[in-house]
């Protein structure tokens, strides 16, 4: 089960009656969310959530965040007033960011308060369990102190700057920014009104999403992920469905076989046509709810041919999906022009795998290419290692810009998560080498040299891992098996 990280998070204003809030753009290289743009905040340090009372513990957080990631410090002398932010606070920002001041101790020391008014509260969101990496976010809303401005040092965040609530959803609409779902199901409901009314219109939605609702999780327009429990191969617990298109409307990779998850999904698809459930392969926990929703929505299933002989008997394939082929998404959010999915066959994890890649956005759907939770399984005979490898090398040639896979969260390296796939074989490769160099070795012994400390009920998808690893190398003529049921390097 994933742990929950207490988070504090700030929409900060210029002031009452505002529309402008203070976005950040996340580095790049940051794992979560690196490359999107948000709201200043972050986890709550050991000290802050020990705290007695979690609302002040998460605005001294948001506050803390603030100063760190802004230069931005809402917190008041004895006098009441703001202080005024000069070389000696910035110093002490170094400090905190560098870790070596407390904030509590920065507060003491110039003897400021947190006062609870400054931060509104706006509710708390905690991530889905879909993600391996969970936070509990309490939001706040406030208002840029007189005498401050905000300031972003280059590190864990790019860029800073003060943007209209309907500008900001019109960059993302545009595809000129990436946008935490957090943030635009924020700026969405903010609409024309200012931030300062956030407590008042974001708070009973966030209540809502606490009490079990389904989380708007949109990552582009018109492209909502939909984590279903399923039954998949540990650590992930959950396969990520995507509902995608203007007017012709999809399902990718329904996977939930237990009826409460089909449920949810039905709740999304109810009240509009579904156009056709998409598969991006044959595995169990992508195809749980494809003839439920196929019958409940009288739609059609489309898959490749591989895959529809692999369903043969199970789920009926109405149309076949082959490299080349285009998708119909209707019109492009941002300005009408067709929109489409291109159809990539990938095969390697699974001989009929397919990628869906959205030219717009540049959305890459790689299914079960590559995982940002753990790794890819290869499982002869249907799986090849040689296949998946000359697959993963071709998504490369693409130029995404968001990777969607069906376990694990999205992420905006696309190039970077299948380079550390390609790495990731290619250490194993070597590993295997290594141990055949000590002289002819069956498949379990191999398992067991290599995946040392893997959990025994795991240790026949290891098995398999090598087994495609040998298949690979007696194909490329570097190793070949022995009479004993061994192999040898040859």
């Amino acid at each position: 089960m994933s742990v929950i990280t207490p988070a504090a998070s700030v929409l900060l204003s210029r002031g009452p009656g505002s529309r402008e809030v203070f976005a950040i753009l996340r580095s790049q290289q940051l794992r979560f969310f690196g490359g999107f743009w948000a709201f200043p905040g972050g986890k709550l340090t050991e000290l802050e959530a020990g705290r007695i009372g979690h609302a002040d513990s998460c605005r001294l957080a948001a506050c803390r965040e603030l100063f760190e990631e802004t230069g931005v410090l809402i917190a008041r002398q004895i006098d009441e007033q703001f202080p005024i932010i000069d070389n000696e606070f910035s110093q002490a920002r170094q400090l905190l960011l560098d870790e070596q001041l407390s904030f509590e101790q920065f507060l003491s020391d110039r003897r400021l308060e947190v006062v609870a008014d400054d931060f509104r509260l706006i509710g708390e969101i905690t991530t889905p369990a879909f993600a391996p990496v969970r936070f509990a976010t309490t939001f706040f809303e406030a208002h840029l102190p007189a005498g401050q401005e905000p300031s972003v040092w280059s590190g864990e965040l790019e860029h800073g700057e003060w943007v209209d609530v309907h500008e900001m959803l019109q960059r993302w609409l545009r595809g000129d920014a990436l946008l935490t779902p957090p943030s635009v199901m924020s700026l969405e409901n903010l609409g024309a009104h200012p931030v300062d009314h956030a407590p008042r219109l974001l708070g009973p939605l966030f209540a809502h999403l606490s009490s079990g609702a389904e989380h708007p999780i949109y990552f582009a327009p018109c492209v909502r992920m939909v984590p279903l429990k399923t039954v998949a191969l540990p650590p992930s617990t959950h396969t990520n469905a995507y509902i995608v298109g203007n007017g012709p409307r999809y399902v990718i990779d329904p996977g939930a076989d237990d009826a409460d998850e089909q449920q949810r999904l039905f709740r999304l698809l109810d009240g509009q046509a579904l156009t056709a459930v998409i598969l991006t392969h044959h595995h169990a926990d992508h195809i749980g709810a494809a003839n439920a929703c196929a019958q409940r929505y009288r739609c059609p299933i489309w898959a490749h041919p591989i895959t529809a002989q692999k369903l043969a008997g199970r789920i009926a394939i109405d149309r076949h999906l082959d490299e080349g082929d285009r998708i119909d998404l209707g019109p492009c959010p941002a300005d009408g022009r067709a929109w489409h999915l291109d159809v990539l066959h990938t095969p390697g994890h699974a001989s009929g795998h397919i990628v869906l890649f959205e030219p717009f956005y540049r959305l890459l759907f790689v299914g079960d290419m590559v995982s940002t939770v753990t790794s890819i399984v290869i499982a002869p005979p249907d799986g090849d290692l040689a296949d998946y490898l000359q697959s993963l090398r071709r998504l490369l040639e693409l130029p995404s810009r968001m990777l969607l896979p069906a376990h694990g969260n999205v992420s905006a390296r696309p190039r970077q998560v299948i380079d550390d796939a390609i790495a990731h074989r290619a250490k194993r490769e070597q590993q295997l080498l290594d141990a055949l160099a000590d002289g002819p070795a069956g498949i379990d012994d191999l398992t067991a040299r290599l995946y040392r400390g893997t959990p025994e009920a795991l240790m026949r998808f290891a098995q398999a891992q090598v087994w495609a690893g040998l298949l690979k190398l007696k194909e490329e003529k570097r190793a070949a098996p022995t009479d004993d049921e061994r192999w040898r390097l040859c």
